[in-house]
């Protein structure tokens, strides 16, 4: 028996959709029961061993940010990370040479969104601070969470198992410090109205990043060591930055932080205060007379092992005049934990449940 060209057809044609339908039929069916039924879970006693998917703190700001989870360099975004294991996902969003401009041209990429595209609405000018409302307190049912949420989601910039975003740290300054001519330059009034846009992002009802439980914590430029980053620039490019230029960007962070209701860390004035204890104390051996005396001596070499003269102590906490080292890596680590607790006691890190694995 010959078949016709057209029969053959038809009859692959069906085979090909049978297989189709066969295939379609066993994974719709294996995923279903793969995914929805928790009897596949290993478990003891009241204990599961399904990932938790940890809330998020989020850490945006420039390369200082960027390299603050080296461990080589004990970068505070790494003390971070050990503080709140198995508590929260620290989650670096630094990006080296940006100033708060380049920022926000990219912030829609870091931030998650929590509605459909309204950001429109979100650029009219309006600011939660400036209405009775409260950002950054429970207000109500979070806007997502850890089921039914917009984020995470498929091709999001988050991981996939996160749930919340419990705190954005906001850390510029640094670059917008340079001096003017400079590529990172950004005039001071442009500054600060960027760092409100940051914040009107989260808090703002109209922005599609809209998260009024989301805590917002600003970060101060460092000091600058102007006679380091000179040293710098001698051999090999470093744009120019002038202590007076980034003290005036920390207190533009510290009046915009207090216009919002949010708190701040003055890394600024903490690593200042250091520098010039550490001057002062330098002057004791003079003052007290007599170089061979035995309490001189003791003094001397304290204040040495504590201040370079060579770069009037900034070196304590700098590698360059610009970016931490892990003496200041550790002091912000220190200063951020403690800002943290004293606003925020809710997210002291508590004892984890080490669940044993499944066997």
């Amino acid at each position: 028996m010959v078949l016709s060209r057209t029969t053959v057809r038809v009859l692959v044609v069906a085979a090909v959709v049978t297989l189709f339908t066969f295939n379609y039929i066993y994974i719709t069916s294996w995923a279903s029961n793969d995914l929805s039924s928790t009897s596949s879970i290993p478990s003891s006693g009241d204990m599961t061993y399904e990932y938790p998917g940890y809330d998020v703190l989020l850490a945006f700001g420039d390369s200082i940010t960027q390299i603050g989870d080296d461990p080589n360099n004990g970068g505070y975004l790494a003390h971070l990370t050990r503080h709140y294991e198995r508590q929260m996902d620290v989650l670096n969003r630094g990006f080296a040479g940006y100033n708060t401009t380049g920022a926000r041209a990219i912030v829609h990429r870091v931030l998650p969104k929590t509605r459909s595209n309204t950001r429109s609405s979100a650029l009219s000018g309006w600011y939660p601070w400036q209405s009775s409302s409260k950002p950054g307190k429970s207000t109500g049912p979070a806007i997502y969470n850890s089921t039914g949420s917009i984020w995470p989601r498929r091709n999001s910039h988050f991981p996939s198992s996160a749930r919340k975003l419990q705190l954005c740290i906001i850390f510029f300054g640094a670059n917008d410090a340079q001096a003017e001519g400079e590529a990172g330059h950004n005039p001071i009034e442009k500054y600060a109205e960027d760092l409100r846009y940051f914040v009107s992002l989260l808090w703002s009802p109209g922005s599609e990043h809209y998260s009024p439980d989301t805590r917002i914590l600003f970060i101060t430029p460092p000091a600058s060591g102007e006679l380091m980053i000179k040293a710098k620039m001698r051999s090999g490019h470093m744009p120019m930055i002038r202590n007076k230029d980034t003290k005036a960007c920390a207190e533009v962070v510290k009046k915009v932080a207090t216009e919002v209701g949010a708190p701040y860390v003055d890394l600024y004035s903490a690593m200042e205060n250091r520098v010039h204890s550490a001057n002062k104390r330098a002057e004791i051996p003079n003052k007290l007379g007599t170089s061979n005396s035995t309490s001189a001596g003791k003094v001397e070499s304290t204040v040495q092992a504590a201040k370079s003269g060579k770069y009037g102590g900034y070196d304590q906490f700098l590698i360059d005049g610009i970016h931490l080292n892990p003496a200041g890596n550790k002091l912000l680590f220190d200063l951020v934990v403690a800002e943290i607790n004293k606003n925020w006691p809710e997210l002291k890190p508590s004892s984890p449940v080490l669940a044993k694995p499944p066997k």
